[in-house]
């Protein structure tokens, strides 16, 4: 309060400012209760809806409510509170900023029974017809906080501590607030004699209140509005709307995106719009529009503003007005993945019969073999006909390594880690690169004269180097140069994957090439299946997916380096082999020659193959070793005629794959009656029983089919002896 103890206006309540407002009514500050001489209602009440009108701010709009009702009724001090849907709000008139931080914890802690009860009151102490309750100091309203201290008037009758109350209603008469009047301009205090200015301010209120509501409701909508964009601006699917004559109307940023236009003002302002989408398509949706029914969750195919092809899920709706309603999905990624997805279990399908067709080809390859073998040693003499059987043996080699190809089609990562030339490897890719590529490509390699061999299956490393070989010839179409380059390498690679955990040495080979180079967004993709910058139909995106395969499968890396324009890099880290070590994994020793097989004493040994064809090779070619050979076609056959003398063999050579009994269960049978019996394991996809640890642990050792007679007897010997354990073999061609 001031000096002569009037209150002082709260800093930042506008006092000037509403004061400015009010100047256009000078009446209102000659109007005092009782002078209705003084009181031009209907310019009073023109006036203050224009004031009103002209503010949006919902506080200062109370404020300037609550200074206009106090000057027009003649008061000193006034505080307007009122209950909205999300809060309380005060409003004051000579309001120190102190008390009204009071009023509002008041409020917000006085419970809303407490609010109504007091309402009640009001309504009980009202001048009757009025919603204005004077309440004198010797009523107790129960107030939750007073006013401070009135100035004492020793003229008049209003008594410091005495309240004047005018609920604030509505038009409909629902009472949203309390205006609380204190200090009168004359002392005095009201009568139902004096209430004509006080019935003014009822009506003012009343004004304000309607004022104040559609301030509330613009604001709420405002804010809806505000949440509705943000929800539609933020959606992860297009949203748009067009009139009855297909002018778009509105469009999100979603939509202009999916489309490829760089602002949503552009896609509406663009009429062509709508032929970015098929014709087909299009035409379609608009036959179930019209036929009265929704569009729900439709497939249309459409293209991006620069021509590239995207797949669309529509929802479309026509309103009454004509107006049409629609939310776009663009599924291309997901659409490109079902086909991915539908393509590997194709692709799935095709490694469960390529396993199958392998591993009967292997059991026919052992049986052409073994007989072609047979064939040459007795067609020695003559000279004319021994070279044919070589022919047929060779061929059946061959036959051997596609076999193995579709194996590692169909079960990648099952090849057995051997000591592969990689010089032999990059000698072989040139050969092919040199006949079969545009002559416009020269192929050259280097490589160290003293390289150590690399622990991999040379076979998997010759698909591997020749993928990227054909990588580099598909970036040169107008001809270049490849370089195939192997090189010792003690320090590895930049990073290594993280399930590799070898620290070297290793074998470096690189492939480089001059062709067009690539981006960063591709280098990154490179190694993902089904990915492939190829056009459709010449590329499956597996070729590199099977390199980074091969070499996770075998402990190696890969780096690429690569810039558009300069060419490609691929930088193969393989492990090596110690100078001079024996192979990483234990496997068949060759032997050269029937001769040495015989240096094997001879055993007695039982022969478990379903395939009459292998299984009477395999036992002419062990009696020709000087074995005692005993024959059972299938596993039950077997089991039989082991278990009837256990002891009368030495050895058993099974078969993994075999009718009425499986040669996993044929083994464990075998062991139960003598564990210490040697088993060789022989079959034409010896990995799918090699994942089973109890097989391996029953096992001496293992002959992938097919097999050249010399590889029988060498793994014969090695079970037998024990001395040099057979492992995951390989036929004497590699």
């Amino acid at each position: 309060m001031d000096e002569s103890g009037h209150p002082t206006t709260a800093p930042g309540a506008g006092e000037a400012s509403a004061s400015d407002r009010w100047s256009a009514l000078a009446t209102l500050g000659r109007a005092r209760l009782g002078d209705d001489a003084a009181l031009d209602e209907a310019q009073t009440i023109l006036g203050f809806v224009e004031a009103l009108n002209a503010v949006e701010d919902l506080q200062t709009l109370l404020d300037l409510l609550a200074e206009g009702v106090a000057r027009t009724a003649g008061w000193d001090v006034a505080v307007l509170s009122v209950y909205l849907p999300d809060g309380a709000i005060l409003g004051g008139y000579h309001l120190p900023e102190d008390e009204r931080v009071r009023f509002l914890s008041s409020m917000a802690r006085t419970p809303l029974a407490m609010r109504l009860a007091k309402r009640a009151k009001i309504r009980d102490l009202a001048f009757p017809g009025t919603g204005i309750a004077y309440v004198p100091h010797t009523v107790d309203l129960s107030r939750s906080i007073a006013f401070a201290k009135s100035r004492p008037n020793e003229h008049g009758t209003w008594h410091p501590e005495d309240r004047l109350f005018v609920l604030v209603k509505t038009g409909t008469g629902q009472e949203i607030g309390v205006l609380s009047l204190d200090e009168p301009l004359d002392g005095m205090a009201p009568s139902l004699a004096t209430l004509g200015p006080l019935r003014v301010v009822e009506r003012l209120l009343a004004l304000g209140a309607a004022v104040l509501q559609e301030r509330v409701l613009s604001r709420d909508l405002k804010q809806k509005e505000k949440a509705y964009r943000a929800l539609v601006d933020g959606a992860p699917v297009g949203i748009y709307r067009r009139d009855g004559n297909g002018r778009m109307l509105s469009a999100n940023p979603r939509l202009a995106e999916i489309f490829g236009y760089p602002s949503t003002d552009e896609l509406v302002a663009d009429p062509s719009f709508v032929e970015l989408c098929d014709p087909a398509d299009r035409a379609a949706i608009v036959a179930r529009l019209e036929a009265g029914r929704e569009v729900r969750a439709v497939d249309m195919r459409a293209r991006r503003r620069d021509g590239t092809p995207i797949r669309l899920r529509m929802a479309m709706r026509r309103e009454p007005d004509g107006e049409l309603q629609g939310i776009v999905e663009d599924v291309t990624e997901g659409r490109r993945l079902e086909e991915h997805l539908q393509r590997a279990q194709r692709l799935e399908a095709i490694g469960t019969l390529a396993s199958g067709v392998a591993h009967d080809f292997n059991n026919l390859l052992a049986g052409i073999l073994g007989y072609a073998s047979l064939l040459e040693q007795r067609l020695s003499t003559d000279p004319s006909l021994g070279p044919m059987a070589r022919g047929i043996q060779e061929a059946a080699l061959r036959a051997a390594d596609l076999t193995r190809g579709l194996l590692g089609v169909a079960r990648p990562g099952n090849a057995e880690p051997l000591r592969a030339d990689v010089a032999a490897v990059l000698a072989d890719v040139a050969r092919i690169a040199h006949e079969t590529f545009d002559r416009r490509i020269t192929t050259s390699v280097r490589v160290d004269a003293d390289l150590p061999a690399a622990l991999v299956a040379a076979n998997e490393l010759h698909r591997a180097i020749l993928n990227l070989a054909i990588n580099a010839r598909d970036a040169m179409p107008e001809g270049g140069e490849i370089t195939l380059l192997a090189e010792a390498d003690a320090t590895g690679p930049r990073t290594l994957p993280p399930d590799v955990s070898a620290a070297g040495p290793w074998v470096r080979v690189e492939v480089r090439d001059t062709g067009i180079g690539m981006p960063q967004s591709i280098r990154a993709r490179l190694f993902e299946p089904f990915f492939t910058t190829k056009p459709r139909g010449k590329g499956t995106g597996l070729g590199l997916y099977g390199v980074y395969q091969f070499l996770r499968a075998f402990g190696g890396a890969v780096e690429v380096d690569s810039r558009p324009g300069l060419g490609t890099t691929f930088r193969v880290y393989l492990p090596a082999a110690a100078v001079g070590a024996a192979d990483a994994v234990p496997r068949v020793p060759a032997a050269a020659s029937p001769a040495r097989a015989a240096e094997a004493a001879p055993a007695r040994i039982l022969v478990v193959e379903d395939e009459d064809a292998v299984r009477k090779v395999v036992g002419t070619l062990l009696r020709a070793g000087g074995h005692e050979v005993s024959e059972a076609a299938d596993g039950e056959e077997a089991v039989k005629r082991f278990t009837a003398t256990p002891a009368a063999f030495d050895l058993v050579v099974l078969d993994l794959v075999l009718p009425r009994l499986s040669g996993k269960e044929v083994l464990r049978r075998v062991r139960a009656v003598r564990p210490d019996i040697p088993v060789l394991l022989t079959s034409g996809n010896v990995h799918e029983g090699l994942e089973d640890p109890e097989v391996r642990a029953g096992i001496r050792g293992v002959l992938p089919k097919p097999y050249l007679p010399a590889d029988l007897h060498a793994a014969v010997r090695a079970a037998l002896t024990g001395s040099a354990p057979a492992g995951l073999g390989h036929h004497a061609g590699t």
